[in-house]
Formats: C-alpha cells, structure tokens, sequence
C-alpha cells in the first residue's frame, strides 16, 4: 500500500501534465479553426486547474482511472463543421504523444548525461512517458465520450445515423464494462 501512494504521488504531475496539454490542444485547435467558445470559456490555457475534474482526479488517485473537464466546443463555428471536429478530436491525443516524446527525449538525455542518484525526477518524467503514452491510446479508442469514438462520428454519422445514436446510448454501458474487467 505505501509504495502505491508514492506511485500515485509521483504520477499526480504527469496527470497534470497530460490533461494540460491534451486539454489544452482541442482547445486551441478548436480556437485556430474559428470557435472562440474555448477561450471564452478560460480553457485556452495550460494552467491545470483549468482542466481538472476534481471527481475524476480523485478517482484517478484511488483507482488509477479518472478523467478531466472536457473542452466544450461549438462546431457551427467551424468552416468546416465534419473535419473541423475530426481534427479537434484527434488534436487531444496527438498533444499527448508530443508531450511523451519531448519527456522520453529529456529522460534518454538525463540519464545520460548524469551519473549521480537520479530518483524522483526521473521517476516524475518517467511517469510523463507512460501516462501520455496511455492517454493517448485510451483517448482513441472508439467508445464515448472518448475521442476515438468523435473521429469514428465524423467520419461516419451522417450514413448511420440510428447506429449512433444507440451507440451513445449503450456506450455508457459498454464503458462501464470496459472498466470493470480490466480494458483500462
């Protein structure tokens, strides 16, 4: 139990990183394609409390599976509205796979390049690696309110429309499931 509290001690910065950033690209990429609701709403920001859904953080903490306050986005804004959404969509998880990069980049480079006890830190940038990591694979997955399910929808709603629909229905059902056996 105790090495599980530092575990989630040392991840608690790259959870903030992750949402920050993930959070922050739809929010910019939705800004960059002409929705100003972002901004409006203070959510142009890498500041983390701006993105955090205290519910999902603590939920993060005791369960390993949490989430954060969603960018709200108006699509009608978009010159256009089907890819304009898509790429909104998918900018999240594409913020998060950088932000593995640029840390994975920083790791390599810091255990390299020092030779004493390293701990903590490398342990924190670590953390980013792999949580980005996962956050991204997890936000792609093709079950709302995830990402993956929003590039499915724009790419292939207006041919199935009914199917949608009742995916979202039972989406909630099909990610409860998800959780409980162990997908995350």
């Amino acid at each position: 139990m105790y090495m599980n509290w530092i575990d989630v001690l040392l991840s608690l910065p790259a959870v903030f990183l992750a949402i920050s950033f993930h959070e922050f690209a739809h929010a910019l990429t939705a800004y960059w394609l002409g929705d100003p609701t972002p901004k409006n709403q203070g959510r142009l920001t890498l500041y983390p409390l701006a993105h955090v859904d205290w519910l999902g953080l603590i939920l993060f903490a005791l369960f390993r599976f949490g989430w954060a306050k969603p960018v709200q986005v108006n699509p009608a804004n978009f010159k256009d509205r089907k890819w304009g959404s898509i790429i909104v969509s998918f900018s999240g998880p594409l913020a998060n796979m950088l932000l593995s990069l640029v840390a994975l980049v920083i790791l390599v480079a810091a255990k390299l390049s020092i030779s004493s006890y390293r701990g903590i830190l490398l342990g924190i940038i670590d953390r980013v690696v792999q949580l980005n990591i996962i956050f991204a694979i997890l936000n792609l997955i093709p079950i709302p309110p995830f990402d993956g399910y929003h590039i499915i929808k724009g790419l292939f709603y207006r041919r199935n429309v009914r199917f949608f629909w009742n995916y979202e229905y039972y989406g909630k059902f099909i990610l409860f499931a998800f959780v409980l056996l162990g997908g995350v």
